[in-house]
């Protein structure tokens, strides 16, 4: 069986979701195709614990879209559809083993006095840093709305170099290429402050020591008290649903179990794909990609695959793995530093130099002593995840191995490295263990199983090192979302600009495609 459309989409994570969305509003014919029997890509909301008790089984923080393109072009859109967003006044924090904690909240004044009481010799580089984010913030987005590379980003450099001067635009350069160690001792002292910083790097794979973490690591500490956090309400799902209703209503359609054999080519032109079962989709505008692009080369034709322009995709590199544990619990956890139970995020690292450990480990195919833990707490938000009364937690553990030195496998290792992240919970939340409910622990071989994009356990889409970020993402030669094969265009977290629930990159490719 043939069809004909104008734009066919290969994945339905958020970035292919929105180009879909935003397509199909402008008119397009527009089909996304999923291999997995639901859409989502890696934001799911399911009931994998106990019955009643709904977790985000990958992404939690919906911020990067509230604020993102996406949102702004569809809102009222979305909201028909029942998108609906919970904010957190109490985004998060870090707890230290003495039992303190240092948190950011949505509000400069109260994060304020959080750093005078624990680190009260940071508190004027605090300030400093608020203020300069607010000056720099309009400029750091511009770049970072812009694809790379092209001329809107050469424009917002040039708009920063005319505001900043030079002075502000090597500022901005060293911000984007510093350590978070380096940021971080540069400005402040206490090694708390220091450590609630860093633990952002690690949300991606950038240990202390690596190069270009402080821009994502600042950004996110500062911009906490400047913009807080949202979630989604009953789950991140929420976001899929409404993506796809827009799709929908729109005149376009959300197939799930529908696998992609091949993408075709005729000439140097994508024209269409072909699916596992034999049908054929030919697409007159574009094939857009929400694929990694380690993966797009066995999706090409033999001949196409080889050229050497197509075949450095198999070089991205992924970043290092996670393990998700989702926990139903009879309540929250008693931490030890008690108003850390009123924040959606809880980090515990503890310090940097553990971070840096960790890393090493994972990069040496060592299962981490002390791993970097983000525990999301979204019922303190957003109570009707759990029956009334009870609670979810999820718990991301960062940095794991892709593979284990010792030969074992992630099924063989999973369940009890989870007892050893219970044991470390427990020692910053005594008595955590005897309030859970029922567990799950999705190791990083689970995360590819849920999804083939999370390329070995990798959540990230790719190492956001720099020698495959900026204009150099995903590899030399597909930048600007586009490939070597012509009305063939790349979206998602392994296209600039990079990782997180934010849709960024599918309104660029929607914006290329017309």
């Amino acid at each position: 069986m043939a069809e004909q459309v104008d734009v066919v989409v290969i994945g339905s994570g958020i970035n292919g979701l929105s180009a879909a969305a935003l397509l199909a509003r402008k008119g397009r014919t527009v089909v996304v195709l999923e291999s997995a029997d639901v859409p989502g890509g890696a934001v799911r909301t399911e009931e994998v614990t106990a019955p009643g008790f709904r977790h985000d089984l990958f992404a939690m923080n919906l911020g990067l879209f509230a604020g993102g393109p996406v949102n702004a072009a569809l809102g009222p859109a979305l909201a028909e559809h029942g998108f609906a967003l919970v904010p957190s006044a109490r985004p998060f924090c870090s707890v230290f083993p003495d039992g303190s904690m240092l948190g950011v909240q949505a509000d400069a004044a109260a994060t304020l006095a959080n750093v005078a009481a624990v680190a009260p010799e940071d508190v004027e580089a605090w300030q400093k840093l608020s203020a300069r984010l607010g000056v720099l913030a309009p400029h750091l987005f511009g770049v970072l709305g812009a694809d790379m590379p092209s001329w809107k980003a050469a424009r917002a450099v040039w708009k920063a170099r005319r505001d900043l001067g030079m002075d502000g635009v090597y500022e901005i350069a060293r911000l984007a290429l510093a350590s978070t160690r380096a940021f971080t001792e540069q400005h402040f002292r206490s090694p708390r402050t220091r450590a609630l910083m860093a633990s952002w790097g690690m949300h991606l794979d950038f240990a202390p020591d690596i190069p270009g973490g402080a821009l994502f690591a600042f950004l996110e500490t500062m911009g906490g008290q400047m913009f807080g956090m949202v979630i989604g309400q009953g789950g991140a799902r929420t976001v899929v649903d409404a993506l796809v209703g827009v799709i929908e209503s729109s005149g376009g359609s959300v197939r799930c179990g529908s696998r992609v054999a091949e993408i075709l080519v005729t000439g140097d032109a994508a024209t269409g794909v072909r699916l596992a079962n034999g049908d054929i989709i030919n697409a007159s505008r574009a094939v857009i990609s929400n694929v990694n692009p380690a993966l797009m080369p066995d999706l090409l034709p033999d001949t196409v695959a080889a050229r050497p322009e197509v075949a450095r995709a198999r070089e991205f590199r992924p970043g290092y793995a996670t393990m998700m544990i989702h926990l139903a619990m009879d309540e929250l956890p008693a931490w030890k530093a008690t108003e850390a139970g009123t924040y959606n995020y809880v980090h515990i690292g503890p310090y940097i130099d553990d971070m840096a450990r960790a890393y090493t480990d994972a990069a040496a195919g060592q299962l981490p002593a002390t791993p970097t833990l983000v525990v999301g707490q979204p019922t303190v938000s957003d109570p009707s995840r759990a029956p009334e009364g009870k609670h979810v937690l999820w718990v991301q553990v960062r940095v794991l191995p892709l593979e284990l030195a010792d030969g074992r496998s992630w099924d063989d290792a999973a369940q009890g490295y989870a007892d050893h992240v219970m044991g470390i919970l427990e020692q910053y939340a005594p008595g955590i263990g005897a309030k859970v409910i029922a567990r799950t622990v999705l190791s990083p071989a689970d995360l590819q199983r849920y999804n083939v994009n999370l390329v070995m356990g990798d959540s990230l889409g790719g190492s956001h090192h720099p020698a495959q970020f900026f204009f150099l993402r995903p590899v030399p030669g597909w930048g600007r979302h586009r490939s070597p094969v012509s009305r063939l265009f790349l979206c998602g977290a392994s296209t600039w600009p990079g990782g997180g629930v934010g849709g960024a990159s599918g309104a660029m490719v929607a914006d290329a495609v017309g």
